[in-house]
């Protein structure tokens, strides 16, 4: 997941939610987004998420003051109600911690790779890899 690149890692999050979990995904603009990836709408209606993508390297964990700015998300957003934060890294203690109080769900690269063999998602992986090939 690392050897993609940010845009396809926010593309591979909202795909696997889709096809897999039936979500409603809409991945943002590049740009000016406000810190947003991806909205997420669970298959029953619910509230939908915000879902901040981090594609980083083992050692950039995600902070507190990250996961402070993230659950901003649900006030910038007026029908957002969760928050999501993927990393194919980790969280710091302290993230983690602040996280459970703001009620922000944290998945790091391990939760990812079990996400992907839960879901038999390998072969989404393998797609975003091998450069979105249009003969797939």
């Amino acid at each position: 997941m690392r050897s993609l690149t940010p845009r396809q890692f926010e593309q591979f999050i909202a795909d696997v939610w889709q096809e897999c979990q039936g979500w409603q995904t809409e991945v943002m603009d590049k740009g000016p987004d406000k810190g947003l990836d991806v909205i997420g709408q669970p298959p029953d209606g619910g509230p939908k998420t915000a879902v901040q993508c981090k594609r980083y390297a083992e050692g950039n964990k995600i902070t507190s003051r990250d996961v402070q700015q993230y659950s901003a998300l649900r006030q910038q957003w007026q029908d957002v109600e969760g928050v999501t934060v993927v990393t194919t890294s980790s969280f710091t203690s302290n993230a983690e911690e602040l996280a459970e109080r703001l009620d922000v769900k944290c998945l790091d690269g391990g939760d990812l790779i079990q996400l992907v063999a839960r879901y038999e998602a390998t072969e989404i992986l393998e797609w975003y890899a091998a450069g979105k090939p249009s003969n797939w």
